[in-house]
């Protein structure tokens, strides 16, 4: 897989798909900017204690908190800003990967399937949050959060990008079987995509990434069959 993910990689900096890395980071930056401002104008406005100095330490916190959380809602919320470039891309990488025709799906049907896919993973992320906070103090066992956060987080982009390539190439039911005969293996590269996207700055375009990489996956797959 990891040559699949190396060779994503250069398809993404390619000048096929170059210029939506732009988009892409605009995009992506504008959300973060307006939800910070608006968690910066709410905490600013929230006073707990009459102690300056105290209140600037549960600022600090506040803040610590903000890009924690964000880092744990950043998979779900980007699959679902990178529905609008999936066409782009699926289309520009299989005329260099493999020249097949692709079908036609809506754009209204991309962007519902991965709503959905993005309100599962917010869902998922807030349920972690109050396990991640628990057991933050208790050594090894504070791993556990991390795991069940990259295990299922992998399942549910594994689904979301598969099925976002896939439909463009096979019909629904052939899709299915594809999908649940090579489970697991769909999951590793799920998992691998939500690792991308917890790193800060790779994060801005590892949903191109993902979306070349699982086309990859998928080429090799069906190849194999």
């Amino acid at each position: 897989m990891l040559t699949e993910l190396k060779d994503a990689v250069k398809d993404v900096f390619s000048n096929k798909i170059r210029g939506l890395i732009g988009k892409t980071v605009i995009v992506t930056l504008l959300v973060f900017i307006v939800l910070f401002c608006l968690f910066a104008v709410g905490i600013s406005h929230i006073e707990l204690t009459d102690s300056p100095k105290l209140q600037n330490l549960i600022e600090i916190f506040g803040y610590i908190l903000f890009f924690i959380f964000s880092l744990m809602l950043f998979p779900p919320m980007a699959a679902f800003v990178c529905s609008f470039f999936i066409d782009s891309v699926v289309e520009r990488t299989a005329q260099e990967n493999s020249g097949r025709t692709l079908r036609n799906v809506p754009l209204s049907e991309s962007l519902l399937f991965s709503g959905v896919a993005a309100f599962k993973g917010v869902s998922l992320s807030f349920l972690l949050i109050p396990i991640t906070v628990v057991l933050a103090l208790i050594p090894v066992v504070n791993l556990l959060p991390v795991a069940l956060y990259y295990g299922v987080n992998g399942r549910l982009l594994a689904n979301e990008y598969f099925y976002s390539i896939a439909l463009r190439y096979l019909t629904k039911p052939e899709a299915d079987e594809l999908f649940e005969k090579n489970k697991t293996y769909w999951t590793k590269g799920g998992i691998i995509i939500a690792f991308l996207m917890t790193i800060p700055i790779v994060n801005v375009i590892s949903p191109l990434v993902a979306m070349a990489f699982m086309q990859r996956l998928f080429f090799k797959k069906q190849q194999s069959a």
